[in-house]
């Protein structure tokens, strides 16, 4: 019961101040690292769900997701009795596809303001937003800033010492209007080895894996978002023939859009020097640019299965794609269904079939 929560001493001015805050108030939480932001996070969502009508937390902690799965933003009601975040029912998850914001700062921006609209469709009397412990240098100051411009916040707690975030807290702080408050981090707040987080967020990825299966989606009835198929023309196949005899590579496919053209190999990656082949295949399609990429790549990926409205059904592997038979094969579990899935997100992260991180995805590759 929230009653038998015991909040460190260095934490009860941020309760105090979670209390006051306004009606329907958003609380951004930010720090390093083990600063004890997700600890701090779930006593006050079990103190506060206890004292007011409804609490929400939104999970901006992509690396390690409490609420939804590795790699995405969740917000879920808070309830008294949850001894920790995991035990709290998503009312909402959105993909995001890598673990490390840096690599999606745009993507875990657009989540976040979803997730924060949602609590606030809800009527939530109090948000809490728990954020990663990405904070140093430009790039973590540039999210961090345009994550609480989204948020909106009323009040904004920091964890760490002064001379570790008291710049960020006040960027943040001059680009909302919130008012600060800096926590201590309490000495029983201990820091947690590389590898065991590791082995959190496996854990955490098999479990939304679980009970998954392979599917085949028809590549004409879902929209690829994050991947450079299906954002052209498709050509012929017996000009793909001729690119590939000119080009001297076992080509499969190939698109056209707007002036560049992207041929696709089956598997393995371009001949070096193919460039110096590739003006007749440039002049026939009148492409300002050519480009050739490997099927292979996708394999591996990590995804975001949404349905007709854009709602995450389940995060997934792609197993193969074949746009020659029209179909991306991915391994998930319901509630997605060829039926039901309509929109299909890659990330930015392969995955093994463990659910452990094979390698990322670098820009262009797919």
């Amino acid at each position: 019961m929230a009653d038998a929560v015991t909040v460190p001493d260095e934490w009860l001015p941020g309760i105090d101040a979670l209390r006051k805050a306004p009606e329907g108030a958003a609380i951004f939480l930010l720090g390093g690292v083990d600063r004890g932001k997700t600890t701090f996070t779930t006593h006050a969502a079990r103190i506060l769900a206890a004292e007011f009508e409804r609490v929400a937390v939104v999970d901006c902690d992509i690396g390690q997701s409490e609420i939804g799965p590795p790699g995405t933003v969740g917000v879920a009601r808070a309830r008294a009795d949850a001894e920790r975040l995991t035990d709290l029912k998503p009312a909402g998850i959105y993909f995001v596809g890598a673990f490390s914001p840096a690599q999606v700062a745009l993507e875990t921006v657009t989540a976040t303001a979803e997730a924060i609209a949602r609590a606030r469709v809800a009527k939530a009397n109090r948000i809490l937003v728990d954020t990663s412990g990405f904070v140093s240098g430009p790039a973590a100051r540039r999210l961090k800033v345009a994550k609480a411009q989204v948020v909106a916040p009323s009040l904004i707690l920091g964890f760490g010492a002064q001379a570790e975030i008291g710049g960020l807290l006040s960027a943040v702080s001059n680009a909302t209007g919130a008012k600060t408050l800096r926590l201590e981090t309490p000495a029983a707040v201990g820091r947690k080895l590389t590898a065991l987080r590791t082995t959190r967020r496996l854990t955490r990825l098999a479990r939304a894996l679980e009970n998954g299966r392979e599917i085949d989606l028809p590549l004409r009835e879902v929209s690829l978002v994050g991947a450079t198929l299906g954002a052209g023309e498709p050509l012929p196949p017996e000009l793909i023939r001729w690119s590939a005899k000119v080009l001297r590579m076992p080509l499969a496919y190939g698109e056209s859009a707007d002036g560049l053209l992207t041929l696709f190999l089956r598997d393995g990656v371009p001949r070096r020097d193919w460039e110096v082949d590739a003006e007749p295949v440039s002049a026939h399609f009148k492409a300002k640019s050519v480009r050739v990429l490997s099927l292979g790549s996708y394999v591996g990926a990590y995804l975001g299965l949404h349905d007709t409205r854009g709602q995450l059904l389940s995060v997934a592997r792609c197993i193969g794609l074949d746009p020659v038979r029209d179909v991306l094969t991915v391994f998930a579990p319901p509630p997605a269904t060829p039926e039901r899935v309509r929109l299909v997100s890659f990330g930015r992260v392969r995955l093994n079939e463990d659910g452990s991180q094979h390698s990322d995805i670098r820009p262009g590759e797919i």
